[in-house]
């Protein structure tokens, strides 16, 4: 049933890619089918039925027991991809390009649903290089840690793929300089309607990047500000993120590194959040709200070619609350966002992972082991956002798989 919806789209693309060859434009297919198997010791924060994974859940006892002490596994194959790149003609005195991306991840009562990566156009002078559409975030940028797991490093390293419109300029053969506006869509803001795009939209102002790279033979290296604005209710939210980067690469060598000081980056897959810091009398009516500070930092080393080996660390650190949270009736504190349990008031204060992984890459089959340790500290949330009563959760994660590269 599934391959009779499918047939179609994939149809569609095929008949692009032959008829623009009859009028210049020149296309490429590209993808892989892939399957994982992951098993966790323990219950974790999770999307696309597990495959995409943050960091354990805390203590929730019922009848004494804690109900996310269960060890889970499964084999899954939503992360097959297709894409689509697209060369045409000049325009404007620019090289044109474009490329659409989707998976099988998209959420639903199934989660056998089309959904869209990426889908962009490029127009590139000779300094200067301009994109309108979804794309990953600049915050993800040009340097991600390699590993096999379908988060991408996430919670330590932002994720995000956003509509945008982004400028680059290559000031000279190493400096470049990227400027981008960008709205929310599929990676949203936290808030008193769960995550969604609509705080963005009710704000009326995009989200804003500014920054800068060098790049050398061996050498990318790059810092970047980033500012956004919601407005969950009545009140306004500004948050500021700042992100600094480096990356060396060799023949068979990957070093990587990057850390992320932000406000409010529960967009990017990353915790914390924000919370009320003023109440109205009436103890139901915001007043303003306060961002979380959070500190994200990682380190990558991949060596190796046709067999890799790969190692991940990653710290996360809740650093507190801009202003003190406001208590409303009943002695409750009002928070939103990623690692953030309302009903027992729980808070994610710090985590770690350490992750190994080794492949072994044919010229279109990759076979991939990594292990995942992530231990995470919760306690009960404080006026100044952070934690107070801490204690450890850890889970052991296993992730299998194996892709047909095409």
């Amino acid at each position: 049933m599934y391959f009779k919806k499918l047939f179609p789209i994939f149809f569609f693309v095929i008949s692009i890619s032959v008829s623009a060859q009859d009028v210049g434009i020149k296309t490429k297919i590209y993808g892989f089918v892939r399957n994982d198997f992951f098993y966790n010791s323990r219950k974790s924060e999770e999307s696309t039925d597990g495959v995409f994974n943050f960091f354990p859940k805390p203590i929730e006892l019922s009848s004494e027991t804690d109900k996310n002490a269960i060890p889970q596994a499964e084999l899954i194959s939503v992360n097959t991809r297709i894409g689509l790149d697209i060369s045409g003609s000049e325009l404007f005195g620019a090289k044109s390009s474009a490329r659409i991306e989707t998976d099988f991840a998209g959420t639903g009562t199934t989660f056998f649903l089309l959904r869209l990566r990426l889908a962009y156009m490029k127009l590139n002078w000779s300094k200067t290089e301009l994109t309108i559409g979804q794309d990953w975030h600049p915050l993800f940028g040009s340097v991600a840690p390699n590993v096999l797991s379908l988060n991408g490093g996430a919670p330590f390293q932002p994720f995000n793929r956003s509509p945008q419109i982004k400028f680059r300029y290559l000031a000279n053969n190493s400096l470049s300089v990227i400027a981008s506006a960008l709205y929310e869509t599929q990676f949203a803001s936290q808030g008193p309607n769960n995550a969604t795009s609509t705080y963005m939209k009710n704000a009326m102002i995009p989200e804003l990047f500014l920054g800068a790279e060098v790049k050398s033979i061996h050498w990318t290296s790059g810092v970047g500000v980033d500012v956004k604005t919601i407005k969950p209710d009545v009140k306004k939210l500004t948050s500021f993120t700042a992100a600094a980067y480096s990356q060396f690469t060799d023949k068979n060598l990957q070093l990587k590194a990057k850390v992320t000081l932000g406000q409010n980056t529960t967009d990017l897959g990353m915790i914390g959040g924000y919370g009320v810091s003023k109440y109205a009398t009436d103890s139901i009516t915001v007043l303003a709200y306060t961002n979380l500070n959070t500190l994200n930092s990682w380190f990558n080393v991949v060596y190796g070619s046709k067999i890799q080996l790969g190692l991940l660390v990653g710290y996360s650190q809740n650093l507190g609350a801009e202003k003190e949270f406001d208590y409303r009736k009943g002695l409750k504190l009002t928070a939103y966002g990623c690692g953030f349990y309302d009903s027992g008031q729980q808070l994610i204060d710090r985590l770690i992972r350490i992750s190994p992984q080794i492949s072994y890459n044919l010229q279109n089959l990759k076979f991939g082991l990594e292990l995942d340790y992530s231990s995470a500290v919760f306690g009960n949330i404080q006026r100044d956002g952070r934690v107070s009563s801490p204690y450890n959760v850890d889970n052991k994660r296993v992730v299998a798989t194996m892709s047909y590269l095409f």
